[in-house]
């Protein structure tokens, strides 16, 4: 994935040969804070292992939103700057392999219109793109509001309790995760 030591972390067990989640983080521009790193990694964790997913690779680079309009033109024909674009390419539990963009300037202008911090409105893309990678889907109103819930779930595990009232949707966050998971194949 990559040579630079901070994107190859061990395992929750520290075990370097049992398979692992390896998430690779690259800027086009620094993030405001170093820890930001850390919290995106953990995002992606923690939105990973909600859907069932325990090894893999994901890539996460943070941009812009003049570079992720011309990703979006690009690869989906969409000719306009959206917050985040994900690419699954592997689905197989508890195997998972993808990437996102989320542009920090979409972020911060967002942030500043609902009133809550910068770092949160990137993580809320980090997560949603995350679940786009591991099957969840929100183009239709049924499974819109299951994938707000498992934001909302997700973001709460992240310690981001005020995402019910900064969320892009007001949700019942009682759903069960169970109902979430993908199920299981033969």
């Amino acid at each position: 994935m990559s040579n630079i030591l901070d994107n190859n972390q061990p395992n929750e067990s520290g075990d370097q040969s049992a398979p692992k989640l390896s998430i690779e983080i690259v800027t086009d521009d620094p993030l405001p804070e170093p820890a930001w790193y850390d919290r995106i990694r953990s995002a992606v964790t923690h939105a990973t292992a909600f859907r069932g997913y325990s090894c893999g690779e994901i890539g996460v680079r943070v941009s812009n939103d003049a570079e992720i309009r011309q990703i979006n033109a690009r690869h989906l024909a969409h000719d306009y700057e959206t917050d985040v674009i994900s690419f699954a390419y592997t689905d197989e539990p508890p195997r998972i392999e993808g990437e996102l963009v989320v542009s920090l300037e979409t972020a911060q202008r967002v942030a500043e219109r609902v009133g809550w911090s910068v770092e949160n409105e990137l993580l809320l893309y980090v997560v949603h793109g995350t679940l786009h990678i591991a099957g969840m889907d929100d183009l239709e109103d049924d499974v819109r509001q299951e994938m707000r819930a498992a934001e909302c779930q997700v973001m709460q595990s992240l310690g981001i309790e005020d995402i019910i009232h900064y969320g892009p949707d007001r949700v019942d966050v009682n759903i069960q995760p169970s109902t979430l998971l993908p199920e299981t194949r033969s």
